[in-house]
Order: C-alpha cells, then structure tokens, then sequence
C-alpha cells in the first residue's frame, strides 16, 4: 500500500512540473513600442480651504455614488495632469477643502490624436485616463496600471496590488468605446512584462510566477529560462 501511495504521489509531481510551459522569455526592449514613453511617476498634493465652491460649480450635477473628481492637463507632452477632489479641511472639523494632485504617470501611449496614460501610485491607487484632441481628460477606470499594450484583439492594461495581505493583478481589454472589461485575473501583482518576439505578451507577477497573453488572446502559465528583466518594479 505504501509502496502505491508513493508512485501515486511520484506521478502527481510528474505532471505538476509539465503545467508549465519553459521558454526564453526575453527582455523588455523599448524600441518595440515606438508611440508608448515611459516616465518616473510621481504625485505632488496641495491641500486649499479656497476655491471649493467653484471646484463644485465646474464639477456640476453627479450621482451621489460617483467619486467627486475634476481632472485637468497640464503637459499633453508628457501626460501630466492635476486631479482635484472634495476632502475634509484639515483647518476645521466642519468645512471642506479641495486637494490638488499633480500626477506624473509612469506610462503614456499615443493614438492618433488621442492619448491614454496610466498612473500607479501604490496603496494610493491610480488611473487609467483618455486625453483627447482637445485636451479634454477623462478617467477611464480606477487602476494601478503596470503597463499599457498593442495587441492584434485590442489595447490590453496589466494592473495590480501588493500591499499588506493583498496581492492581485488583472488583464483588462479597452474596447473602442475607450471602456475596460476584465479579461483575465494574474497570479499576482504584475511586476514587468513585455513583447516576446512572436507578438505574445510576456507578464512577471510578484512574488513570482510568469504567464503569457497570446496574440490570440488566451493566457497561460510559463516558466522562464534565464531571464533577466530589464524593467524592474519603480
């Protein structure tokens, strides 16, 4: 009976160790994505008790449910813009104040005469926003974004968090209406990823763990052979 137990469970690391497909996976190379720029991101706040009554008449009419935000650009070159938002004034218990963001995003890709950027500020979230040609900005979905992408189906978002006991990461497709829907969760935070050579996309997760997006849109687990990222966390 021991002697079956033992072939069984033999057998069963058989075929955990073939789940994964092993292949060289590259590096990321940014000369591939010659109308994507990447950035430093950074956030700078302001708090101010002045101005909250034109922020809410610029704001106009929303549903209650809504998050009560205004976004300006401030630089179409690099995709900096200035989020402003209703917060508790830290002046009195009673009254509001506005708080101004001047955020930097860590990635912009260009669509003609339309831009998308994407912001990851950790714990403190980030925005995946659409700037038209008339400089107009509008948030596409609350997300840390790793990184934006060209695939043959569509413009593909990898995002995620791992902060504390959280730790995730997601595929989303943005249709041509410029929404997102969900296509894949990851086996976590999206680290690093990037364009193998047949036109997949390669995405490292964290702590570890790699999968693939073919460029006929389903995903699957790899294993990478000497790879050595040259886009790392920020």
């Amino acid at each position: 009976m021991q002697i079956l137990i033992f072939i069984l469970l033999l057998c069963s690391f058989s075929v955990s160790a073939n789940l994964f497909e092993d292949m060289k996976c590259g590096a990321y190379d940014a000369s591939k994505y010659p109308n994507k720029t990447e950035f430093k991101g950074s956030a700078e706040r302001e708090v101010s008790d002045s101005g909250v009554k034109e922020f809410f008449d610029e704001l106009g009419e929303t549903d209650s449910s809504q998050r009560q935000w205004v976004f300006k650009l401030v630089d179409r070159t690099t995709g900096k813009y200035k989020k402003s938002f209703p917060r508790r004034s830290p002046n009195s218990k009673n009254e509001i104040a506005i708080e101004h963001q001047i955020i930097q995003p860590e990635i912009i890709i260009t669509l003609g005469d339309k831009i998308i950027t994407g912001s990851n500020n950790g714990e403190f979230g980030g925005e995946l926003l659409l700037i038209d040609e008339n400089d107009s900005v509008t948030l596409i979905k609350e997300m840390n974004v790793e990184d934006i992408y060209e695939m043959p189906f569509g413009l593909v978002v990898t995002s995620g968090l791992a902060h504390m006991s959280w730790n995730y990461g997601d595929i989303h497709l943005i249709n041509s209406n410029f929404e997102t829907e969900k296509l894949y969760s990851l086996v976590g935070k999206p680290k690093s990823s990037w364009l193998l050579d047949n036109g997949d996309l390669l995405i490292n997760s964290y702590p570890k763990g790699s999968q693939v997006l073919t460029k006929s849109g389903y995903l699957k687990r790899v294993q990478c052979i000497a790879n050595k990222p040259l886009k790392q966390d920020s």
